[in-house]
């Protein structure tokens, strides 16, 4: 069924709802790449980054949504927390031509599992979405379709777009040489071409990929340096738009320095306590291996620190007039609106675009679920607020989720 409030076919925006008993994993659309599986709430946080559209008063005096082009200029995207990579691979669906789509994740298991999404979805050649475009699909088999604007009906892999993953801290990402390169799309590619049929690197694959990445960190830190006008006697900045500044509350002699150019779009889905994921939470209740997490005002305290870092660390990474997407799956104001109230509080510079999921609401729908949060201009996804007389195809499965979306003056 159609998920009707996240749907915007002038983005090539769609998500579906699937039946619970449907097993997503056996369809020969999902096998094939042509569609992938994601909380639709995750899919709002990235298209409400990418598209104005659900920009609350935004309009073209026409009465039609402004849209981000794709035929507009090439984007760099942030993605500060991308593992599993889901969200990380709609990113690189639907931005413009030439885009780099860069993911940055602390765990090399979790970034392992980025590296593994995105080969299925933008590599490899029979998971990447080709094999099954001209394939008729039925509606209960799509969560989110892939597409893409060209008139051709000819699917555009992610060789239009360089996906780049980095193992490493997000709440420190580019304030030094950059390092931690795990995975670049046009080298995968590349080396891709060569293996052949062949699915396994062998030693000397492995040693050339690594080569590979050194060299093009290598290129980055050279060409930023040469860009940006650092030199090794005294930093100098040339362009707002390709060193970081902070605006009132940076401290420290180079707080306000990026190694790397800034992002227009920056997004921030931090790590939290999950207590919006109210299915997860469910399966852990019901599973005799469950090991509830307890949660305290030391750790608690810590997991908050953490949000505010790894915002900090996106802002920081964000141009001027760039936009940033703050979420979280929990319904913790704490983790949410606070974050968010401390980062306004401590930068001047920093304010809030409201957005709205209801702004071509049909008459007949319910969408109890989608609140306004307690700072004015966020949202909140709130499965406990339906009261039963929703849809199926308006409903939330399952998920809660809180939404800020922030730009730098």
């Amino acid at each position: 069924l159609p998920v009707p409030w996240l749907r915007s076919k002038r983005h090539h925006v769609e998500f579906y709802a699937i039946p619970g008993d449907f097993s997503l994993n056996r369809s020969t659309s999902f096998q094939s790449g042509r569609v992938y599986g994601m909380d639709v709430t995750s899919g709002a946080a990235v298209a409400a980054l990418l598209f104005d559209v659900y920009d609350v008063g935004v309009t073209d005096g026409s009465g039609d949504e402004k849209i981000c082009s794709q035929d507009e200029a090439p984007l760099r995207v942030l993605d500060v927390c991308c593992a599993p990579g889901l969200k990380l691979c709609m990113l690189a669906d639907l931005v413009p031509s030439s885009s780099m789509v860069m993911g940055v994740d602390i765990s090399q298991n979790r970034i392992q599992l980025c590296k593994n999404i995105v080969k299925k979805y933008h590599i490899d050649q029979t998971t990447s979405g080709l094999g099954a475009i001209t394939k008729t699909l039925l509606p209960e088999e799509h969560v989110f379709e892939k597409s893409h604007p060209q008139t051709t009906g000819i699917y555009n892999t992610s060789s239009r777009t360089t996906i780049r993953l980095y193992c490493t801290d997000g709440t420190t990402f580019g304030t030094k040489q950059t390092s931690g390169l795990v995975f670049d799309s046009n080298a995968e590619m590349e080396e891709s071409k060569s293996r052949g049929k062949r699915k396994r690197q062998n030693k000397s694959a492995r040693a050339r990929e690594k080569r590979r990445l050194l060299e093009l960190q290598h290129q980055e830190v050279v060409a930023t340096n040469k860009s940006v006008g650092i030199s090794k006697e005294s930093p100098s900045v040339k362009s707002q738009t390709e060193v970081a500044d902070y605006g009132e509350g940076s401290s420290g002699e180079n707080a306000n320095i990026s190694c790397i150019p800034l992002f227009g779009r920056v997004l921030v889905d931090a790590e939290c306590s999950t207590d919006g994921a109210v299915r997860h939470i469910q399966k852990r209740q019901n599973s005799s291996r469950a090991h509830a997490h307890t949660w305290n005002n030391t750790n608690m305290n810590e997991l908050v620190d953490l949000q505010k870092r790894l915002l900090e660390s996106g802002f920081r990474l964000l141009k001027s007039g760039g936009k940033l997407i703050y979420s979280t799956c929990s319904l913790n104001a704490k983790q949410n609106e606070e974050v968010v109230e401390w980062l306004l509080e401590k930068y001047s510079n920093a304010f809030i675009i409201p957005v709205s999921f209801k702004k071509h609401k049909e008459p007949e729908q319910n969408l109890a679920f989608i609140e306004d949060g307690s700072l004015p201009g966020t949202i909140r996804f709130n499965p406990l607020a339906q009261d039963g007389t929703n849809k199926a195809e308006e409903c939330l499965p399952g998920t809660g989720f809180f939404l800020a979306k922030i730009s730098k003056r």
